[in-house]
Parts: structure tokens; C-alpha cells; sequence
């Protein structure tokens, strides 16, 4: 019953169903297509989790597979400017503009500090 009320939210997180209202109970779901992203797949164990999650959420609440945000914060870490990279002045000013407009610009979603202070502008 938690998948058919929540198909909306299954299908944003990847998940893909057949449903016959006429089979019989346990039957009526059949899982058709499911989220694959390089190395990342996603199967019933997740289904099951986010079974579990919608049922201790709020109605109307979006609710997202925690493997999913592991992943993307993955991502991100990787594709991130490495200690040593030469940045243009340009570059500098784009990273802080952007870094200013997060909620948490101080750490990467794994905890890791996302900038070095070189120097105290006090004593200058």
C-alpha cells in the first residue's frame, strides 16, 4: 500500500512499477525498472528502505534513499578543486560566489573542510 500512495515519490527516486489492482494480493506490484548510475545500483533492499522512510515521514514530504545522497556527495567531492590546483582570479571569485549561497560552505558533505585560512585580515 506504501509504494501505490507514494509512486510519485518511487519514480523521482528511479524506481519504476507495474501494478494490477486485479492480482492477488503481493502480486499486484511488479518492479519494471530501477535507478543505475555508473558503479551505484539500487534493488529491492532500497525499495525497502524507502518503504520504511515514507512510513515515518510527513505527508507530502520528499523523501530521498540515503545510498543516493552518498552518491552525490561522492560526486561532488571528486569533481571538486584539489589542494594544489591553480585557479585564475576569475575561478577564485566563482568558487565564493557559489560557496557563498550554500547553507554549509565550511565542509563537503562527508565533513572534510572545504577551505584553508592562510592568514588573519586583522593583522594586516
Amino acid at each position: 500500500m506504501v509504494v501505490m500512495d507514494n509512486m510519485h515519490i518511487f519514480t523521482k527516486n528511479g524506481f519504476l512499477f507495474d501494478i494490477d489492482p486485479n492480482a492477488l494480493p503481493m502480486k499486484r506490484i511488479k518492479l519494471t525498472g530501477h535507478p543505475v548510475s555508473k558503479n551505484w545500483s539500487f534493488g529491492p533492499n532500497d525499495i525497502d528502505e524507502l518503504v520504511f522512510m515514507l512510513a515515518d515521514s510527513g505527508p507530502g514530504e520528499m523523501v530521498r534513499l540515503p545510498r543516493v545522497t552518498q552518491m552525490f556527495a561522492s560526486r561532488a567531492c571528486r569533481s571538486s578543486v584539489m589542494v594544489g590546483t591553480s585557479l585564475t582570479r576569475a575561478e577564485m571569485k566563482k568558487i565564493l560566489v557559489h560557496m557563498s549561497e550554500l547553507k554549509h560552505p565550511w565542509n563537503c558533505p562527508h565533513g572534510r573542510p572545504t577551505m584553508r585560512h592562510l592568514f588573519d585580515l586583522s593583522k594586516i
